[in-house]
């Protein structure tokens, strides 16, 4: 979903569930870069004195119990205190503070407790917190465009994955299993998973995410995404840069994938290509795992609607990058990787009948180009 669609999604939920034009109007101001030029003195005041009434933990116990250093609370608090600014009053459940709101909401999205159970930890009742997860995490959502974003200037990076030269980032999805099965907004189909896809960077940060229900068609066709690739009258990257991904992905002048090995035939050359792109496998599985560990309610989202279970998985998406721009790095001790479901989408992209694309012809020419700098590699 890029920043213009998802700010206008954001909108239109805020007002269709009843939240107020004013708190609209602060979710708009949360994609405004210039949002923060405009804060008064009272409203830094009233932030501090949020922070100074957080509960008391340990460093440790912190972030055990909230997912993250107590330091990036701080800044998360100030980032959504600064960003609805002017409409404070139009929060649900007055009585409950900002502070009370954001981590009950962590705890919630750290999934080792029910509501109920943090319910009783903060004096809020299942339906009160009920409508301050989804206020709070429509608010991370909203965030999202400021913390998930294109590299300027498409920087490369990745010397130390693989040898092969300008990849921005990789390309990869997984699947977020639902509790229950959800139907479509004025759909007839039941989904019981959404689809992640995204595009990281060799230190496993969103560059790009787009979320779906989860179906046999390639994700990457349903994305805005693809239209940048495709487009080449405005090109997404320059032709010398591109993304990596596995087979299931097509093959365009901006996205290099493998050669199928049929039968045995691949040249050394092909094969050091082939495991030049593989490589880059990890910084996504890395990014999932990450996501899926931190905040294991994803593991089995309890969601009524399929944007409400979009909303959450955006929120996740935006806390991810924040941690990791506040400096916490990922601890790759504490991955759960047999937490990545197995339904991944493996139909290799020929298979679904679309291929033939008018550029796949400068698209091969390029991949040829770069298995030929393998030639002299081992």
């Amino acid at each position: 979903m890029n920043a213009r669609a998802h700010k206008a999604f954001m909108l239109n939920f805020f007002l269709d569930e009843g939240l107020g034009p004013q708190l609209a109007e602060a979710v708009r101001l949360v994609t405004s870069e210039s949002a923060l030029s405009v804060l008064s003195t009272s409203a830094e005041e009233g932030l501090d004195k949020n922070i100074h009434s957080m509960p008391r933990y340990q460093d440790d116990q912190f972030k055990e119990q909230f997912r993250m250093q107590r330091s990036s609370f701080e800044k998360l608090l100030q980032v959504v205190g600064k960003a609805i600014a002017g409409a404070e009053h139009h929060q649900p459940i007055g009585r409950v503070s900002l502070p009370e709101k954001l981590l009950y909401t962590l705890t919630l999205l750290s999934g080792k407790k029910s509501f109920r159970e943090v319910g009783d930890s903060f004096a809020i009742s299942k339906s009160s917190g009920h409508e301050i997860f989804k206020w709070v995490t429509a608010a991370f959502a909203a965030l999202m465009p400021r913390y998930v974003k294109w590299p300027a200037d498409n920087a490369c990076g990745g010397s130390a994955i693989s040898q092969l030269p300008g990849v921005v980032g990789v390309i990869d999805e997984c699947r977020i299993p639902l509790k229950l099965p959800v139907r479509e907004e004025d759909g007839h189909l039941q989904y019981a998973s959404l689809a992640l896809q995204a595009v990281c960077d060799e230190r496993s940060r969103f560059l790009d995410v787009h979320i779906d229900v989860s179906d046999n068609q390639c994700v990457l066709l349903k994305s805005e995404l693809f239209e940048r690739l495709i487009d080449m009258e405005e090109p997404l990257m320059p032709p010398h840069k591109h993304l990596v991904g596995e087979m299931m992905y097509p093959l365009l002048l901006n996205l290099m994938t493998p050669y199928a090995d049929n039968n045995g035939e691949l040249t050394p050359c092909h094969i050091r290509y082939n495991r030049a792109v593989h490589l880059w496998n990890a910084p996504a599985e890395r990014a999932f795992a990450a996501l899926m560990s931190r905040f294991r309610r994803l593991k089995s989202l309890d969601v009524g609607t399929m944007e409400v279970g979009s909303i959450v998985v955006s929120a996740t998406c935006m806390l991810h990058n924040f941690i990791l721009e506040c400096g916490e790095p990922i601890e790759d001790a504490t991955l759960d990787f047999e937490m990545l479901p197995d339904n991944q989408n493996s139909i290799v992209f020929e298979e679904h009948g679309l291929v033939d694309w008018d550029h796949t012809s400068a698209a091969e020419k390029k991949r040829d180009g770069l298995v030929a700098g393998f030639i002299h590699t081992t």
